[in-house]
């Protein structure tokens, strides 16, 4: 594809997804409709300086509208460059927007939150977990580390999962599912966890004590663990991990 149809095409597919019409278009470029028309028939191309606002416009480089894509990796330069020149806040809006674009359409937990822009927004799913809130904190983990993590607390336990008893945190972990098999109706029956556990635990008064503490639904199938103790579970083996593998991680405390 040529540079011509290149452009042509980007620009007409950045109009549409900024809801603007040729003429809306052509009024913000002091320019005519019919002008716009020609840039996306492929008729003519833009002169320099209005390809530099149409890249203004659409908030992308001059270099994705020519055609001249290196990958995200050359992107990097530019973003680090912009990202420092950023407020805390808008840092944490960025990183938060990365990650909810590292699922696609169907996630099975999607975003969470109440609404309110300081609240903490959630991701879970196939592409790892992401946490963030606009002005307090950013929080992304890959599934391979989290998987990392839950096992390592099913054969070392330590802190802070050994703030509950060893039972309740047995449960917990096998109640945990797999980050790519995050279905809603999904449910361990009793039968199961009994063949999972070790048979000192006194399963029924365990499960009764997870219900109590909020950690725990009886549903149709069996037993599960809650959005938020599901949650709550993955990030206290994050805690657990990063205290114990420092050397092997990039952690950054303070201010930035």
């Amino acid at each position: 594809m040529n540079n011509l149809q290149h452009m042509s095409t980007k620009i007409a597919k950045l109009r549409r997804s900024s809801s603007m019409t040729q003429e809306e278009l052509g009024r913000h470029l002091s320019v005519s409709a019919q002008a716009v028309s020609k840039w996306e028939n492929g008729d003519s191309l833009p002169d320099l300086p209005l390809i530099v606002k149409l890249a203004e416009t659409f908030g992308c480089s001059t270099d994705y509208l020519l055609g001249h894509e290196g990958g995200l990796t050359s992107l990097i330069p530019q973003i680090r460059e912009t990202f420092h020149q950023l407020e805390l806040t808008d840092r944490i809006e960025f990183l938060g927007q990365l990650i909810t674009l590292t699922e696609g359409p169907a996630s099975a937990l999607p975003v969470r939150s109440d609404g309110h822009p300081s609240l903490v927004h959630i991701h879970l799913g196939p592409a790892g977990l992401g946490a963030w809130a606009k002005d307090r904190l950013v929080c992304i983990a890959s599934p391979t580390f989290l998987e990392e993590a839950v096992e390592t607390l099913r054969s070392e336990p330590g802190f802070p999962l050994n703030l509950l008893s060893d039972e309740v945190r047995l449960v917990l972990l096998h109640l945990l599912r797999d980050i790519d098999d995050l279905k809603p109706e999904y449910a361990v029956d009793e039968e199961m966890l009994r063949e999972q556990l070790p048979d000192s635990i006194h399963l029924d008064e365990i499960l009764t004590e997870c219900i109590e503490l909020g950690f725990v639904d009886r549903v149709r199938g069996g037993y599960r663990l809650n959005f938020r103790a599901d949650l709550t579970v993955r990030l206290l083996v994050m805690i657990h991990q990063i205290i114990n593998k420092q050397g092997s991680m990039n952690v950054t405390v303070g201010n930035s």
